[in-house]
């Protein structure tokens, strides 16, 4: 196993229910539950002291919460979630955490059903949905949700996997574009208007103005407003023009967590190979030792280019519902 997954802590169960605290301790920052608030960029902290406790699920770093308009809740000393601008309708609830894990999964499928929505809690942690398992609750896994993670090392020596097409794909780009440009920039530091009109070109070439890719593009300009100095992008050129762009998070651990990757792969169908595996490179020489590429959507074209890297292993995740009843 590349990450350690513990079970949940069994004395946390005892733990009276507290709002989540930022790191000083003393400020309150995310509300109690039932009440829920937008996530905000003052709430980092106390996210992060949450889910930095748990391998880098790509649905919990800040950065995904921030983007896709999370609204959030403190429910026993756990972070509880709804994604308001996710793929998913109606919004998902979902949780993270260590504390009373039965009795806040009880208490997020009641308000689920009291809203009228189904009574399921998406992308919940292998951990905590193995805990779940043995209290009875209904609990399959998402294949659909399941991050990829690749070892930056092996994505760094591509261009000399013997046969395979992502090498041949790379000496090709390379021999018909030799003067071929990368640069890497902090976020805050790139020209967001060439990022901007690079993804307007992949959404048009892609599905136009479907919902998924409105969805996306919201989150996509919500992403280019946070200031976060462990956020940089790799952008590759041809003749000044940006052709294709990539955005990663170091998280502790040593792993990167990809948020936006966009090509046009209209200009030559290696693109996405030779941004890949430039970035990986980039990666490896920073001391980067593994790379979440989040999950797959269920959509099959994105597995089988997510596959064709050879991931190492995945973070896996699981939906939840109620336990049945028992018959009377």
């Amino acid at each position: 196993m590349l990450y350690a997954s513990s079970e949940p802590k069994r004395e946390a169960d005892s733990v009276d229910p507290q709002p989540i605290r930022d790191r000083s301790q003393h400020l309150l920052v995310i509300p109690v539950f039932p009440e829920f608030k937008p996530l905000e960029l003052a709430d980092r902290a106390a996210v992060e002291a949450v889910v930095h406790c748990f391998p880098p699920y790509s649905d919990f770093s800040f950065t995904n919460l921030y983007a896709w308009r999370a609204q959030v809740s403190s429910l026993h000393g756990n972070l509880a979630v709804q994604f308001a601008d996710y793929l998913w309708e109606p919004p998902a609830l979902t949780f993270i955490g260590h504390h009373r894990l039965v009795e806040t999964a009880k208490q997020l499928l009641a308000l689920a059903k009291a809203q009228c929505h189904p009574a399921v809690l998406r992308v919940i942690p292998a951990c905590i949905a193995q805990l779940l398992t043995k209290a009875g609750f209904s609990v399959t896994e998402d294949d659909a949700a399941n991050d990829y993670v690749y070892s930056v090392k092996h994505l760094a020596s591509m261009h000399e996997w013997a046969g395979h097409h992502v090498c041949h794909s790379i000496r090709r780009f390379a021999a018909r574009h030799p003067n071929y440009t990368i640069r890497h920039a902090p976020l805050h530091a790139i020209d967001t208007d060439e990022f901007r009109a690079l993804f307007a070109l992949w959404a048009k070439r892609k599905r136009g103005t479907s919902p998924q890719i409105s969805h996306e593009h919201r989150a996509f300009e919500r992403f280019l407003r946070l200031g976060d100095s462990n956020i940089e992008a790799v952008g590759l050129y041809v003749d000044s023009r940006l052709i294709g762009f990539s955005s990663f998070e170091l998280m502790p651990g040593d792993t990167a967590i990809v948020h936006f990757s966009k090509t046009d792969h209209a200009f030559h169908s290696g693109v996405g190979d030779i941004l890949n595996w430039e970035e990986a490179k980039h990666l490896h020489a920073r001391g980067v030792t593994l790379y979440n590429w989040e999950q797959d959507l269920g959509l099959q074209g994105l597995r089988q280019s997510k596959m064709k890297y050879q991931p190492c292993n995945f973070l896996r995740k699981f939906t939840v519902h109620a336990p049945p009843r028992s018959p009377e």
